[in-house]
């Protein structure tokens, strides 16, 4: 059993909670501390990465990435965001969750090369059902995804490599324009 973290609320000068854009160096060499299954990332293309505090120290890493795949759930790379990793610091599992609705509600919609319209992620099959995507209401696309590498940009996987195997593709579609209340334009008309 890991024993909680334990706060010295005196001794924080910074908010007790914060997320952060995070260079993406900083959070792969987070990533590689903590052992994430899938380790660092080296995707050739877009990322973003963010930061979960807690009292100054990071207790969980989201990482976005543009789509390896040109489309994806019906969507085009130039319309969605990946969650490529999501990792928490192994003393302080309760902050995934949390991480995924931040990132989801703020690093998604923050994705500095296009216009997110949804965001994908995927969950290896063989480490856990994606509870944590469908009980933030996250739409599960299909229980098949996934590749054996050798595509455009990655070496083939052998059987052995951790991102080979079945993984669930789960979508996040965001309102469109016209869905959402807008104060401003609902008053012009």
């Amino acid at each position: 059993m890991v024993a909680a973290m334990q706060l010295d609320l005196a001794a924080i000068t910074a908010p007790a909670v914060g997320l952060f854009e995070t260079e993406l160096d900083a959070a792969n060499a987070v990533l590689a501390d903590w052992g994430h299954y899938l380790g660092i990332n080296t995707r050739p293309f877009g990322a973003q990465a963010w930061r979960l505090d807690v009292a100054g120290e990071p207790i969980s890493i989201a990482v976005s990435a543009s789509t390896v795949s040109s489309t994806v759930a019906g969507y085009g790379r130039g319309q969605v965001v990946e969650l490529a990793r999501l990792c928490t610091r192994p003393d302080s599992r309760w902050a995934t969750r949390v991480m995924l609705r931040l990132w989801r509600e703020i690093g998604a919609p923050a994705w500095p090369y296009w216009p997110a319209v949804a965001a994908v992620a995927y969950s290896d099959n063989a480490r856990h059902p994606g509870n944590i995507y469908r009980f933030d209401g996250w739409t599960r696309i299909t229980e098949t995804a996934g590749s054996s590498g050798g595509g455009t940009w990655s070496t083939r996987r052998d059987a052995e490599h951790p991102a080979r195997g079945a993984k669930s593709l789960w979508l996040w579609e965001y309102p469109t324009t016209a869905q959402l209340d807008h104060p401003i334009r609902d008053a012009a008309a």
